[in-house]
């Protein structure tokens, strides 16, 4: 796990700057911008723009800290695509997902596949490369690496690390297609082996723009005169290269070039944090946090978690008498009590939540007025969708 991860810091529930933000985005290199936006399609290409056609597109990050939220994301998905097929019966509605891997850190699985007996899908936990079958290699294209193309195969921890099977090539599904919801939750298991330094919004870019293109991995997933619906779910801090609050009018005027200039052709969600919450156990940390969460294993996460909140009612220290009896041994560290250790430490119930992480991505959706919406990515995320749903129903009430 160690020599696979180097990413690790803290993004967590809490009102402060001091905390430096999880999966290494302080020392990530800062991208060049990416170039990733076509010019916009003449005036008259969404003179049909209505609510027949429905564009939704999915940002989910995959750094290794998502993997909470992406449990509770993966939970609320089926009843959101049965209210989409429901409530929308009547468009033609593409879907799609992309991640947010900014340097195809899958690749750290491909070079370890020549290691004799190395084979992730098998065998002892691999680390971030947990499922990661070395098969795959020859199954996947460019297009599985490419930041903005369309999950389909997505591998590692807590990934689907199958083919999820779109039909005829494409990269997004349609509402056409059988099997959508199978192959929906395939493809949206993106897991948490992707690059620290997140790129929610150059991802975005890249779906809409060049891979949409003729020629791109996404080619046909955005049409002219389609409401476009995104919905960015990223527990990404402010310290990731590309969120800058300096950007958010550029994006906003960017996304909606797309649409030709008019508001009420996109509607967007976003999902992170805001620095709204407080963790309870903040307060009494003895030290900066770091690593914190990052075990796999209950009693990994136990032992960060009184490391660092000693005094925490969970937190049990044995006190011997003096002189010590030869039946007494002092704990150097505190440790979970007998009574806590089958469940999971406080921050699990949102892991990495500090500071006002995000808030580019809040003020992101906020700049769409009614059409956009922003949720605290601690929320129950059955409500978050249900939001969406609801900023699509007052944007089809334009038309």
């Amino acid at each position: 796990m160690a020599a696979l991860s180097g990413l690790v810091s803290l993004a967590s529930c809490a009102s402060t700057e001091a905390i430096v933000a999880w999966d290494n985005d302080a020392a990530a290199p800062a991208p060049t911008e990416p170039g990733l936006v076509p010019p916009p399609p003449p005036g008259d290409a969404c003179a049909g723009l209505g609510c027949n056609m429905v564009d939704i597109l999915f940002v989910v990050d995959n750094s290794p800290s998502m993997g909470s939220a992406q449990r509770r994301l993966k939970e609320a998905f089926p009843t959101f695509l049965e209210q989409i097929t429901t409530q929308l019966d009547r468009s033609d509605f593409h879907l799609m997902v992309v991640d947010t891997d900014a340097s195809g850190q899958d690749g750290t699985c491909n070079r370890l596949c020549p290691a004799i007996g190395f084979d992730a899908s098998v065998g002892e936990n691999q680390g971030l490369c947990t499922g990661f079958a070395c098969a795959s290699i020859s199954e996947r294209s460019v297009c599985d690496s490419t930041l903005g193309a369309g999950v389909v195969y997505p591998v590692g921890a807590n990934a689907s690390n199958r083919n999820c099977n779109f039909p005829e090539g494409r990269r997004y599904l349609t509402s056409k297609d059988e099997n959508v919801e199978e192959r929906f939750l395939c493809s949206a298991s993106v897991g948490t082996l992707g690059d620290g330094n997140e790129r929610p919004i150059g991802a975005m870019f890249a779906a809409l723009g060049v891979e949409n293109q003729k020629g791109g991995c996404n080619e046909g997933f955005l049409r002219d005169d389609a409401l476009l619906v995104v919905v960015i779910v990223s527990d990404a801090g402010n310290t990731a290269a590309e969120l800058d609050s300096a950007k958010v009018e550029d994006w906003r005027k960017q996304l909606l070039a797309l649409k030709c200039g008019r508001e009420e052709g996109v509607v967007v969600m976003t999902v992170s944090h805001d620095g709204s919450r407080i963790a309870p156990w903040y307060s009494v940390l003895t030290n900066t946090a770091s690593n914190v969460g990052y075990e796999d294993d209950l009693a990994g996460q136990w032992r960060d978690y009184c490391d660092l909140v000693p005094g925490d009612a969970c937190c049990c220290t044995t006190t011997c008498p003096d002189p010590l009896p030869p039946d007494c041994m002092p704990d150097s560290r505190p440790r979970v009590c007998a009574e806590c250790a089958t469940k999971p430490p406080p921050w699990e119930l949102c892991w990495f939540v500090f500071t006002g992480y995000a808030t580019p991505l809040a003020r992101f959706a906020d700049s769409f007025g009614e059409r956009g919406s922003h949720r605290e990515i601690c929320e129950d995320f059955s409500g978050i969708l249900d939001g969406t749903l609801e900023a699509v129903r007052k944007a089809c009430d334009v038309f």
